[in-house]
């Protein structure tokens, strides 16, 4: 299937690497190095638009959605970055394509976090999950990862070659956010979604929410309530005409055409990319806008430190590329191996 739903998320992944001398380094960076050496990555090192592992941000109700291929025993878990703090819950409730709750469960940091099991014949199904953090955020780790995976008659976890999870594929929506806005993750390079610039309800929405964090425990209880019933119908929403942000996950390594996309109204457009706080130095980035024709619209290029690009340029309609090419200093073992491709469209302009 080439259009599946899915919810705005983390995309790019990991911790400190190498930087691109040691002499330029600070103990601290070279200490964060050695560390993440030792630590197993897989799971975070997974695309995010991945159907059977997906990362998400702790706080608030969100849907990680797939489709089974085949009759069988299935996993579902959790898992956060090695170090991270464990002090925290997290709580899922799966649902079939009509929204039928299947199964629920749920996990304490302290104790691995979730892991719940359920036999499941061929068909589309989400997975509501919320992830709560306790204690400040200076503990450690803001994002946990569910992975979905298919068992064997013995219980073990099958390879991805062999679960019966499809992979996914195009454009991925799981309906607007809390604030409003809609996100599309994009997976196949073949894809093209539409940019949007910010709409007046998604403005109000996030007024909304903004109004709502202020409120008493008791009405905040009452509008969790009012938000699940939310999620549940945006989780049913068709995929829109245009996206208010669009995401792809990208290999740093990786040269060329990577993203395209389609402008409906002339505006503001930026182009920008990221990974998790602690990778300063690690990686450097270019980038360029081409239109249809190949010719650069706009272009920036990472230096020093500041690897990342940010391009903030004003597109009239019509289809555009996005090239990239990404070098990283280091190992492949070391640091992080994706960042985050981000599409959004500021403003429209006569």
């Amino acid at each position: 299937m080439n259009h599946r739903v899915i919810t705005t998320m983390l995309v790019a992944l990991g911790l400190a690497g190498t930087a691109q001398t040691a002499m330029a380094q600070s103990a601290a960076q070279q200490k964060a190095q050695e560390a993440a050496a030792k630590i197993d990555l897989t799971d975070f090192l997974q695309s995010s638009s991945d159907a059977r592992s997906q990362s998400f941000f702790f706080g608030g109700t969100q849907t990680h959605p797939f489709t089974v291929e085949k009759a069988g025993r299935y996993q579902f878990r959790s898992s956060t970055l090695p170090g991270d703090s464990d002090d925290y819950r997290i709580e899922a409730t799966l649902l079939d394509a009509q929204g039928n709750e299947i199964a629920s469960g749920s996990g304490l940091g302290q104790n691995d976090g979730l892991t719940m099991e359920q036999r499941l014949e061929p068909g589309d199904y989400r997975l509501r999950v919320s992830g709560q953090k306790f204690g400040t955020k200076k503990t450690g780790g803001n994002s946990f990862v569910i992975t979905v995976s298919g068992l064997d008659a013995q219980g073990n976890r099958l390879s991805n070659d062999e679960s019966g999870v499809d992979d996914g594929g195009g454009i991925m929506f799981g309906g607007p956010g809390k604030d409003g806005r809609t996100t599309a993750f994009v997976d196949d390079e073949d894809a093209v979604a539409t940019i949007a610039a910010p709409r007046p309800e998604a403005t109000e929405a996030a007024s909304d929410v903004a109004a709502g964090a202020t409120a008493s425990s008791g009405a905040a209880a009452t509008s969790s309530g009012n938000d699940e019933a939310a999620a549940q119908s945006g989780d049913e929403e068709a995929l829109p005409e245009a996206f208010d942000e669009i995401v792809a996950d990208i290999a740093i390594r990786q040269r060329g055409e990577v993203l395209s996309f389609d402008v409906a109204e002339a505006g503001t457009v930026s182009v920008t990319s990221s990974t998790f706080p602690g990778n300063e130095g690690t990686y450097r980035l270019e980038a360029r806008i081409l239109d249809e024709s190949g010719n650069v619209v706009a272009s920036d290029a990472g230096e020093g430190f500041e690897g990342d690009f940010d391009i903030e340029t004003t597109l009239q309609p019509g289809r555009y590329h996005i090239w990239v090419k990404g070098q990283k200093f280091g190992s492949a073992m070391s640091g992080v191996n994706n960042y985050t491709l981000r599409v959004q469209q500021l403003d429209t302009q006569p």
